[in-house]
């Protein structure tokens, strides 16, 4: 074999020998270089991150931040309550809590204030056997309520208790003080007791023109007979009547329903039903002639008009005596302001 032909080639491949092992030497200094290049990147990157989190922490940054090491959530919540990551932390502050804390639920306190506000008196108007009119109630205790009543009532009565008919006028006044017992709270069931102060009366008038000039008949006047009944006078006689009823101070007992002041009550219905012990009626009657009567006959008119009625007073009050007490039986309506 020629020496100077195999001289090239060797040369040459110890030269790529060469190459080729100094190539593998620098390659790790490369890639050394270039991972330290990253690192600076990318700790340049956190830093950036870490400067954008302290001026404007978002969910994700903050998410972030708990990721990459253990917060204090007690504390971090108080700094951002509304993140998702405080829920149930410090219930306290949450907004909903919050919310609630500020409401304030209503107590039986409310509504003993709202029965509260009535002020215990009441107004009742009324029709009444007692006359129109109405009552002023006011609270004493739960159970006890005063009342002062007044009633006042005038019409055409006419009176037939004797066979003269009275045609006249029914006038009624009554003040009552009366005290109002409610054994039951939820039923309006009362009893009432008290004094009634009145001042009731009939005044009536009855024509006996045709009884005296019956009674009289024919009278003799100068020797002539003149029939009293020919002359056609026009209320020749009459009776006056005053019939007393409830006159004075009476006491009253009665039942009732509808407590016009329970506690909370506004507008109700209100009743009575009793009696007044007024006592009997006491009558008066008295006797008024024409002054149409010829002076002549006037003495005779009037001693017969007597003898007709000499027992009418004393037959009216027998008639009347039958009403010794005085019913009373009322309606209404009571409001409490």
């Amino acid at each position: 074999m020629n020496t100077n032909s195999l001289n090239p080639i060797v040369i040459k491949g110890f030269f790529g020998f060469c190459l080729g092992l100094i190539s593998c030497v620098s390659q790790p200094v490369r890639a050394e270089s270039v991972k330290e290049n990253r690192t600076l990147e990318d700790r340049f990157d956190q830093a950036t991150s870490a400067q954008s989190l302290l001026t404007s922490p978002s969910s994700e940054q903050i998410k972030s931040i708990i990721a990459q090491r253990q917060l204090d959530l007690s504390q971090f919540c108080q700094s951002y309550p509304h993140n998702s990551k405080c829920l149930g932390v410090n219930p306290a502050q949450e907004p909903r809590n919050l919310e609630n804390a500020s409401r304030v639920a209503p107590t039986p306190q409310a509504e003993v204030n709202t029965v509260q506000k009535k002020s215990g008196w009441a107004i009742v108007p009324e029709i009444s056997t007692l006359g129109i009119g109405g009552h002023v109630v006011k609270r004493v205790t739960p159970n006890l309520n005063a009342r002062l009543g007044i009633n006042n009532f005038g019409r055409d009565i006419n009176v037939n208790e004797t066979e003269y008919e009275y045609k006249g006028n029914l006038n009624l006044f009554n003040v009552s003080t009366l005290v109002d017992y409610q054994p039951f709270k939820k039923v309006g069931l009362r009893l009432s007791g008290g004094l009634v102060f009145g001042n009731n009366n009939i005044q009536g008038t009855a024509d006996v023109s045709e009884r005296v000039a019956n009674e009289l008949g024919t009278v003799e006047i100068g020797g002539q007979d003149i029939d009293i009944r020919n002359l056609n006078i026009e209320n020749l006689a009459s009776i006056d009547t005053d019939i007393e009823i409830n006159e004075g101070v009476s006491p009253y007992l009665g039942i009732g329903g509808g407590n016009a002041v329970k506690p909370g009550k506004g507008l109700g219905f209100w009743w009575d039903l009793g009696v007044v012990f007024s006592g009997s009626p006491h009558a008066e009657v008295t006797s008024n002639f024409s002054t149409d009567i010829p002076t002549e006959l006037r003495e005779e008119v009037v001693a017969a008009a007597d003898e007709a009625l000499k027992d009418e007073e004393k037959d009216l009050n027998e008639a009347l005596d039958i009403m010794g007490i005085y019913p009373v039986l009322s309606f209404g309506l009571s409001y409490q302001f």
